[in-house]
């Protein structure tokens, strides 16, 4: 098989450090790297850890397991199959994260390696299939975890996969060593969450609030802090690829918004939706400014869904009215009443169109549009016969929103992209307060990925140090409860 550079790169970086991290650019191929990998590096089969849809309707892993690597490698899935025992054959076995727990040690062992194909599936600490995959990670002589958003959030979300590959700066995982992390890369603090009682003392020795206030506080680490020097630290473990440096590999993409004006109707229909929601707020005694409450109001569609069908009807009307050409085109939105709406307003204007239930159909076929939801379908499925994407709406997380477009942007891509954004116009919509805060997660996300120069490389040991000094105990706490191996920061 013919890998570009940086694969070649990659599956180098999973030999030498073994237990590793392949945070490639979505589209980049990086199945197939962590697989190549351990085909190399390891000796016995190889074990393939994915979401319970993608086991099920695992054609794409069979089929890329048999195009790049012949007889030299086959796939099983253990949902249909057997643990298969050692010999000269190798295997990739497929299984979700629940099945873990009915692999019999003995079974484990004719295996040495383990693949995490979306890592964000590790990521709580406390969950069971986390620890399942835990148990078997500490059993593997590689581990490769793959995903192109590490960090799609804050920080935090870096403590469970570096417990996984383990790295020194998770120390031993227990709840003392996550909190020592959070303090020093996600501004991790008890948050009061209710008045205290008369006599209660609010703060220790460090200005943090007392543990046994537990009825009144609440742990909270949501933030990023410190994202360069994280990024120093965990460089032996992890493996950083984006597009934009390949070369040319990749076909340009660009990104739009596409503003909508709201007509009477509408604005009727949403400021009604919002009055609404206002009196359910004051009932429950909501904090409107908290982002987990914007994030309920997102999720339960109550005002954002208003919003979102019309634009639909919108992005409908543009293509029917001839704004994108015969371009073929691929459109996302997050709710399954939009997605209807979508279907029904395409077939209604002659549009022909495909869901990403039939997307191979789609791929081979001459329909112009494929309808898909951002939470169904954004992983998976790559369509690079299309060129063109329409975002009807934008998720809370940006790395979602992200694996949407790259549907589109694979390297068999042969046009330049262009990704459309639609949002209701007005300052004080819930599309603009989603876009907000979008735009502040991806400009920690952008911090935390793009590469070092060489100044920057350069400062970073001295960098290291001042963060040390900053935050002693909380580095006592890691560096004690870590492996005997050398820790990064000493």
């Amino acid at each position: 098989m013919q890998f570009f550079n940086y694969q070649t790169e990659g599956i180098a970086f999973v030999e030498k450090a073994r237990k590793v991290y392949l945070a490639f650019d979505m589209g980049m191929g990086k199945t197939i790297t962590g697989i190549a990998g351990a085909r190399s590096a390891a000796h016995r089969h190889v074990l393939l850890v994915a979401e319970k849809n993608e086991i099920v309707n695992s054609q794409n892993f069979r089929k890329e397991i048999e195009e790049h690597f012949g007889a030299d490698l086959f796939y099983r899935s253990l949902r249909d199959e057997k643990v298969p025992g050692p010999g000269d054959v190798r295997f990739v076995c497929g299984i979700n994260p629940e099945g873990l727990q009915k692999i019999t040690d003995k079974e484990l062992e004719c295996f040495d390696a383990m693949i995490i194909d979306e890592a964000t599936i590790a990521k709580t600490r406390t969950s069971i299939r986390f620890k399942a995959m835990l148990k078997i990670a500490r059993k593997m002589n590689y581990v490769v975890m793959l995903s192109g958003t590490p960090m799609m959030n804050g920080a935090a979300e870096l403590y469970a996969p570096l417990l996984l590959l383990g790295h020194p700066l998770a120390g031993d995982g227990t709840k003392a060593a996550q909190e020592a992390f959070e303090r020093i890369f996600a501004g991790g603090f008890l948050k009061l969450i209710r008045k205290l009682p008369d006599g209660y003392e609010y703060k220790d020795l460090f200005g943090r609030l007392r543990r046994y206030a537990w009825k009144y506080t609440q742990w909270w680490a949501k933030g990023s802090n410190n994202v360069r020097e994280l990024r120093w630290l965990i460089q032996d473990r992890f493996m950083f690829q984006r597009k934009a440096d390949t070369g040319g590999i990749f076909k340009k993409k660009t990104r739009r918004i596409e503003w909508v004006e709201k007509s009477p109707e509408w604005q009727h229909e949403y400021a009604t939706a919002w009055d609404q929601y206002l009196v359910t707020a004051a009932e429950r005694k909501l904090n409107l400014d908290n982002i987990t409450e914007l994030r309920n109001l997102i999720e339960n569609g109550q005002v954002y869904q208003v919003n979102s069908k019309w634009k639909a009807r919108q992005a409908v009307a543009d293509i029917m009215a001839g704004k994108y050409g015969d371009q073929r085109i691929i459109i996302f939105t997050m709710f399954i009443e939009t997605d209807r709406i979508l279907q029904e307003e395409l077939a209604a204007a002659g549009i022909s169109f495909k869901t990403f239930d039939d997307i191979a159909e789609w791929k081979t076929g001459t329909e112009q549009v494929l309808v898909g939801r951002i939470a169904s379908h954004a992983k998976g499925g790559n369509a690079a016969e299309a060129s063109l994407t329409l975002m009807i709406d934008m998720n809370f997380v940006p790395g979602n929103n992200l694996q949407a477009e790259n549907r589109m942007d694979r390297p068999e891509q042969k046009n330049e992209m262009e990704v459309v954004y639609y949002m209701a116009r007005g300052d004080d919509d819930v599309d603009a307060h989603v876009q907000s805060i979008n735009k502040d997660k991806m400009r920690k996300i952008d911090e935390f990925m793009r590469p070092f120069t060489p100044e920057e490389a350069a400062e970073m040991p001295a960098k290291i140090r001042e963060l040390v000094a900053k935050f002693p105990a909380e580095f006592r706490t890691l560096q004690a409860m870590a492996a005997p191996d050398p820790v990064p920061w000493e």
